[in-house]
């Protein structure tokens, strides 16, 4: 959802960053969130950065930095104005009247600030169901998330199209066997396409018929 619907993802490198800067890691960059670790979640974010640093943290503080980190995450998102990809409400409504089944599939751990969200900028109706990385085994760029999607609207993955904006993301729809189209919002075109990509777009108004269905 990050990136694809809402432009979210600077916020949470600003709750990530400050959870860090308590620990002694002053250089966590939103490059290097987008890069290496979007939609893998936030334990193994945590994990991940601190192993790559040299700082020795256990998993009882893993569990804690995480917990700190959905607090001032759910305070940004509660204070502040959300903004939304460019062409996504036209997108959304444009699929609903066509009767296309639809999920977001998240690697955000907190579903109840993803409604939030959701609802802030007027979409929560059009998603009934909302799935976690923390409800498969292996978050992004592992394919378990997208395979559940795909399972829960009873629909084969060669069926579907997943929509992305990270490397991660691309790369666990590609390993899934799904179409993807990537927007640009967070990560450059290239990236993308070496990722896996089928197709990337600036925004959901150069998303034409023949980017969303494909071949059929």
């Amino acid at each position: 959802m990050d990136g694809t619907i809402t432009l979210t993802e600077q916020l949470h490198h600003k709750a990530f960053a400050e959870v860090f800067k308590e620990h002694g890691v002053a250089d966590y960059t939103f490059e290097e969130q987008i890069t290496k670790y979007a939609g893998s979640g936030s334990k193994n974010i945590f994990a991940e950065v601190f192993k790559a640093r040299g700082v020795a943290v256990s998993p009882e503080e893993i569990e804690k930095c995480a917990a700190k980190k959905k607090e001032l995450y759910t305070k940004i998102v509660q204070e502040g104005e959300i903004a939304v990809v460019d062409g996504v409400k036209e997108f959304i409504k444009k699929i609903h009247d066509a009767g296309l089944r639809k999920i977001i599939a998240t690697g955000n751990s907190n579903l109840d600030i993803v409604r939030v969200i959701l609802q802030k900028v007027g979409l929560l109706g059009y998603f009934p169901e909302i799935i976690s990385i923390t409800e498969v085994p292996r978050g992004k760029p592992f394919p378990d998330v997208f395979l559940e999607a795909a399972k829960r609207m009873n629909c084969e993955p060669a069926e579907c199209v997943v929509l992305e904006d990270s490397a991660n993301g691309i790369q666990a729809a590609h390993a899934a066997g799904i179409r993807s189209i990537a927007l640009e919002t967070t990560s450059k075109a290239e990236d993308l396409r070496a990722a896996g990509a089928t197709y990337t777009v600036k925004n959901y108004f150069q998303i034409t018929n023949e980017i969303l269905y494909g071949d059929k």
